[in-house]
């Protein structure tokens, strides 16, 4: 370890999309605030790795309104957020506005999910998005021969794509410019809480201490923040949530530390296709490239990031139901990832336990929700409220007190 000592306002620990918005936040309302984002070299529990970049809000949360609620509020806020990137790092993002689809495959798949799509206008009041048949998603997007099973779509005005690795370039690229500290290839192997609400971060640059410490490193995040948990007796109810899908997910509870697992999911990429999707197909979308990504599973084998073939071909068979010219089509990779999960598949912001300057920050959506992170969490983090969607997303749901 390098004999390095370096002291920051803020320290971010995690330089993937959800560190760099919280980061880009805190700069742009305070110029002079010494920041430092730690990005590690980590390959396999980098979320980015199955990330298609979608602007997805539909069909989501009918238990947790305020967190479909703060989706669509991120959507909204994302065009002003991408002219502000545009603007200092000079990069161009990429991007669909166009809306999204989830297409269904028989009618009782078209009238499963539409009952779902009415309680969820019931529940949130307005929904900007319902069902659509096959001819009305034919002509959306005209270019596609869809499957004899497709019965027609489930259609959001609000959803769209992003180019993600442009989104991350221009992050970058604008903090730097903006002043803030990127420890690139910086290895994070313990933090520790000094006296006086101040933090140690022990990376193989050296030591780093802070006033104050945002933990937004995904799946490490429950390594990371074992400090606040180790000596506390505050987890007094970490039972299953009852929102919680158990048909859907295995998960094994860590009790007394942070409530995240690993979601593992796989995808798989096609060659080159002329461009014939403007709207996003949720399972099997065209990037801005022309190469089609597919993949939808969502599987829980802990770390183990191996290539399963059994669930690749099970994705393969269905977008071949959705989109049957794909089978004339090579496939020129497949690879697996690991996206971090609340256990109640619900984000979490919160501060620790019994430590009121460390943020840790953990969803799945961190692309979705980018411009509310970098809009509104940085006061959350500076010592002011969360917004109204979010107040309930700390650890307090999950019985600690913080």
């Amino acid at each position: 370890m390098q004999n390095n000592h370096k002291e920051y306002d803020v320290v971010v620990v995690g330089g993937g999309i959800s560190g760099l918005a919280v980061a880009y936040g805190l700069c742009k309302n305070n110029e002079k605030l010494r920041l430092a984002i730690i990005d590690s070299p980590t390959e396999l529990n980098k979320a980015s790795r199955t990330n298609v970049g979608l602007l997805w809000c539909q069909s989501k949360f009918l238990d947790v309104p305020d967190f479909a609620r703060w989706g669509f509020l991120s959507c909204k806020h994302f065009p002003e957020l991408l002219q502000e990137l545009k603007e200092i790092s000079k990069i161009e993002i990429p991007v669909n506005f166009t809306g999204g689809l989830i297409p269904t495959l028989g009618e009782a798949e078209f009238t499963q999910r539409g009952d779902y799509i009415q309680k969820l206008k019931t529940a949130l009041g307005a929904y900007p998005g319902s069902m659509i048949s096959r001819s009305e998603l034919e002509s959306k997007l005209p270019k596609i021969k869809f499957g004899e099973e497709v019965t027609g779509a489930a259609w959001c005005e609000e959803d769209g794509v992003v180019e993600p690795l442009l989104l991350f370039r221009a992050y970058r690229s604008a903090l730097k410019k903006m002043g803030a500290t990127i420890l690139e290839d910086s290895m994070v192997y313990d933090v520790q809480a000094k006296d006086n609400n101040a933090y140690k971060v022990m990376t193989s640059r050296g030591e780093i201490t802070c006033e104050r410490l945002v933990l937004a490193a995904g799946l490490a995040n429950r390594r990371f923040a074992s400090f606040a948990f180790n000596d506390s007796d505050n987890a007094t109810n970490l039972d299953m949530p009852h929102n919680l899908h158990d048909n859907l997910y295995d998960v094994s509870y860590n009790h007394g530390g942070l409530p995240i697992f690993a979601d593992k999911g796989q995808v798989l990429l096609t060659e080159r296709l002329p461009f014939v999707m403007p709207i996003p197909l949720l399972g099997c979308t065209q990037t801005f490239g022309g190469t089609v990504i597919i993949g939808f599973k969502h599987e829980t084998r802990g770390h183990d990031a191996t290539v399963v073939p059994e669930a690749v071909s099970q994705e393969g068979a269905w977008a071949l139901r959705v989109w049957p010219e794909l089978a004339q089509k090579r496939i020129i990779r497949s690879w697996p990832g690991l996206r971090v999960m609340p256990n109640d598949k619900v984000a979490i912001y919160s501060h620790l336990p019994n430590h009121p300057h460390v943020t840790v920050i953990n969803t799945h959506s961190a692309v979705t929700l980018a411009a509310v992170h970098s809009r509104y969490l940085p006061e959350y983090i500076m010592g002011g409220d969360l917004h109204e969607c979010a107040e309930n997303m700390t650890l307090k749901r999950f019985g600690f007190a913080c």
